[in-house]
This record gives structure tokens, sequence and C-alpha cells, in this order.
């Protein structure tokens, strides 16, 4: 039978193993956050986080599959999350009443992307208006090939077709075919035109860069989405990208705040096609 002694020094040991397994190697605590928010922002946060990782290999990170706006306001308040992705609706004042702070972290172009089988590099107004109303219906009508031209469409509450109504002025008066696909959320969004033959809508450069060369980006009335055309203002259909989170943010928000500040999450933001905010 073992003294009480020895049970002490085991159950003291076993104790000393249980509290070192929550401490990484290097004597820091496994830490976890999770994002959560606008599908619009996820691929360029997605990137961020890949190589954030890199650099803090003790944070474990978790990115959610979207929420709405008013839904993903109530998650931070409610602390479910840490961080909120948000790209429109971001009213500064009630965010601020609700103890929460927005960050605007990047510029982003929203482009006419069109399936890579699609040979034109640029659009006029006009040509999209008429494209969505029927009166375009084949890319060799704009001197592409011979295509049936797929016109898909996000949601007008949804900020990639706000974006696009608001300076395409013609756009907002459409008559809209009932057999038009409409799709919710921006990956959907991007994976129908990547996918389908002939197709055209609204994305963002950055799905555009993460898409394997399978979507492209027209020129609107020959200006392109270019950074030097964004920085400008020449190239006009833009929208912010935001992480909204508490008004004192944790360690590990500052800390992925702070990598997303510096040259290295810089160059990221770049190198996704989007414009880093100042």
């Amino acid at each position: 039978m073992m003294s009480d002694h020895s049970i002490g020094r085991i159950v003291s040991s076993t104790l000393i193993t249980f509290l070192f397994s929550l401490f990484s190697f290097d004597g820091q605590t496994s830490e976890k956050l999770i994002i959560d928010g606008s599908t619009g922002v996820k691929p360029l946060i997605e990137s961020l986080v890949k190589h954030y990782k890199q650099t803090q290999p003790n944070t474990s990170v978790e990115i959610g599959a979207g929420l709405n706006p008013q839904r993903r306001i109530q998650a931070l308040v409610d602390e479910d999350i840490n961080i909120a992705m948000a790209s429109h609706g971001v009213d500064i004042q009630r965010i601020s009443q609700l103890g929460l702070k927005a960050h605007r972290i990047a510029k982003m172009a929203v482009v006419i992307g069109v399936n890579h089988t699609v040979s034109i590099s640029t659009i006029s107004d006009e040509q999209l208006c008429d494209i969505y109303s029927g009166k375009i219906n084949n890319w060799h009508h704009l001197e592409g090939a011979k295509l049936p031209i797929i016109p898909l469409l996000r949601p007008f509450n949804e900020v990639d077709t706000e974006v696009v109504s608001t300076h395409v002025p013609c756009f907002s008066q459409v008559q809209f075919s009932a057999d038009i696909q409409a799709y919710k959320k921006s990956g959907q969004m991007a994976n129908a035109i990547r996918q389908t033959p002939g197709a055209v809508g609204m994305t963002t450069l950055v799905r555009v860069a993460q898409s394997n060369d399978k979507i492209r980006a027209l020129s609107i009335n020959g200006i392109s989405s270019d950074s030097e055309n964004l920085l400008s203002g020449a190239y006009p259909l833009t929208r912010d990208s935001f992480l909204i989170t508490q008004s004192e943010p944790t360690r590990e928000v500052s800390a992925f705040l702070a990598f997303i500040r510096s040259e290295q999450g810089s160059a990221i933001i770049l190198a996704n096609s989007a414009v880093p905010a100042e």
C-alpha cells in the first residue's frame, strides 16, 4: 500500500503534467481566435490568417461560414466570436455605443467577373445593363467568341450589387429576367462564375486573384481595377473591409490586428489584389 506521501507526489506530478499540457513548449499558452461575418471579406482574412499562424504557431484561429450584419454584431456582443468581418452596414456610432470598435483594414475592388471562357476584356455601363435586361445574350455581340451569356446576380441588399447599382446608374433600372440565377453569398457567386462557361457576375478582385485564372475581371468603361486606379479613385467600384472587435481588444486580437498593419500584412493584402487601409 502506498503511503500518503507517495500518493501526494503522484497527484502533484499528474497535476503538473496536466497544467504543462495547457502550455506550448515555449511557455506560451495556446490561444484561440474565432472570426466570423462577411463572406466577402473572408477570402482576404483566410489568406492573412494562413500567414499569421506561421508566425504564431500557438494561436488557433477558427473562421466561421458567415453571419449577416445583425447576427455578427450580436455574436461579438455575446462574446461568441472575437472578431467580426464586415464590408457594409457598418454603423460606427452604434458600434461604439455597444462597446465595439471598427478597424478598416483594406479597400478591395468590386468587379464584373467572367468565366475564363469569355474572351472580351472590357465592358461599358450600357452593355452591362443590356446583358442583365436580356438585350444582349451572346458574347459575339460584344466582339467575343460565339458563346451564350449566363448572367448571375447577387441580391440588391448585398454589398457587391449595391456598389454596382450606385456607380452604374442604369443598373438599378434594369428589368431582370426571372430565370437569372441569384447567389446570396460571395463564395457561391465566385464558384458559379468559375464553373459556368460564359458566366458573368459581380465579385471582388480578391476572389479573382484566388480563382486560379478561372475568373477574369473586366475593365469598366475602359478603366481597369488595378491598385493604382483603386488608390487614385479612377476605378469607382470599391468596398471597404473592416474587422470589428471589442473596444479594448484582447492581447490575442491586438496581436492579429498588429500583424495586419505590419509590412508583412500589407504585402499579403496587396498580393490578394486589395489595397491596405491607411
